[in-house]
């Protein structure tokens, strides 16, 4: 039996009537891209979240977290942001917004497992929100268009649970295509696709897990990202009338205008960040293996050494796969997880990697594990057929 219904008739005493898959995202390049409006590159990867729905006959909603062990409820009349609520604070955001745009709802049981479940809060906000609003849209047959459901969590997570929340990902997750990568432009909100194989027998894409806690770089990227808007807020009043995009690197690295030393390295680096994410992306379309390895390798630099953003063991990992030969390039990515290093590298360099995890978890007391980078589809109701 499918986890998600036998999750779900554990808890309810009933079939889910109808489950949604939804896929996490992995962010090749352009992680911080948004605080200037630039280019990302990402895909929607092999981790999944399964939401279940049935139908109740009184007006309240109550949910079940597989991962956590948590239950939390609410009544469709009156919905309130509760802190002690926490996650199920993206549900009610969902329902307020829909409610709110005259669509009829009834009272629900809604049951949530799957791998994407242990990724960080923003990317599980984003992925309850975008597997419920399809839910209901399709249980309640709501008509509402692609635009509107990312609307509404977009709206529910930002505004109703006052949190971060990224188009791109909303948009990632809804629009995914399989086998194919997506480059995201974070000022027009647009998107446009390219094939991506990882069958070249030369050369294969890996994703590395350090498998650290989820918890290790969370405060250093919360201040890092605090930093940002303030730099890219001082940027902005240096450069009013034009794109932040658009700002020439050279302005900061020869100093033109005044701003503090650590707002100059982070602008410089999402900068440079940007317009690596639409290299890459030609560098794709080329099959320009060398091109990547390089561009990989100039974003590991840029986070350890402008952002320093790393830890002990994914330094240990980078240098590990740097001392091999037949490893072209490697950098720390967001997919959800936290320390998830994306590799390229060949078959030879594959094998002599593996090798060296023995010796990782030797000295860090747990498992990495490497994997082959795949692009999976979009979020999609998988019952009713």
């Amino acid at each position: 039996m499918n986890p998600v219904v036998a999750k779900h008739f554990e808890e309810y005493s009933q079939e889910p009537l109808v489950i949604v898959e939804v896929p996490g995202v992995s962010i090749l390049f352009g992680e911080f891209a948004d605080f200037c409006k630039g280019h990302s590159v990402c895909a929607a990867n092999s981790l999944r979240l399964e939401i279940g729905i049935s139908l109740r006959e009184d007006n309240l909603v109550k949910m079940s977290n597989a991962y956590s062990g948590d239950h939390k409820r609410f009544s469709l009349s009156g919905i309130k942001f509760r802190k002690e609520d926490r996650w199920g604070n993206f549900i009610k955001g969902v329902a307020l917004g829909i409610q709110n745009e005259n669509h009829q709802i009834s009272g629900l049981n809604i049951t949530f497992t799957g791998s994407l479940l242990a990724s960080d809060a923003e990317t599980v906000a984003a992925g309850m929100g975008i597997g419920v609003a399809i839910g209901l849209n399709k249980l309640f047959d709501l008509h509402m268009e692609r635009g509107e459901i990312i609307r509404h969590v977009y709206l529910s997570n930002t505004g109703f649970c006052q949190e971060n929340c990224r188009y791109m990902v909303l948009m990632a997750m809804l629009d995914a295509k399989q086998d194919h990568v997506m480059l995201f432009d974070n000022q027009q909100v647009s998107s446009k696709f390219l094939p991506f194989s990882n069958q070249n027998p030369e050369y294969r894409f890996c994703i590395v897990e350090s498998r650290i806690q989820p918890s290790a770089m969370r405060e250093e990227l919360r201040a890092k990202e605090h930093a940002m808007k303030k730099a890219f807020a001082i940027l902005k009043k240096n450069y009013p009338n034009i794109s932040l995009r658009e700002v020439p690197e050279s302005e900061l690295s020869e100093r033109v205008i005044r701003i503090d030393e650590e707002s100059r390295q982070i602008c410089s680096y999402i900068l440079e960040e940007s317009r690596i994410a639409k290299e890459s992306f030609k560098c794709l379309e080329a099959d320009d293996v060398a091109g990547l390895g390089k561009l990989m390798n100039r974003v590991q630099k840029g986070l350890r050494d402008k952002l320093d953003l790393t830890c002990p063991e994914v330094d240990w990992l980078v240098k590990r796969a740097n001392e091999i030969s037949g490893c072209i390039g490697s950098c720390l990515i967001p997919t959800g997880l936290a320390g998830s290093i994306l590799m390229l590298m060949n078959a030879n360099a594959y094998e002599s990697f593996q090798e060296k995890l023995a010796d990782y978890e030797h000295i860090f007391g747990f498992s990495a594990q490497i994997k082959d980078f795949s692009c999976s589809g979009p979020a999609a109701i998988v019952q009713p057929v």
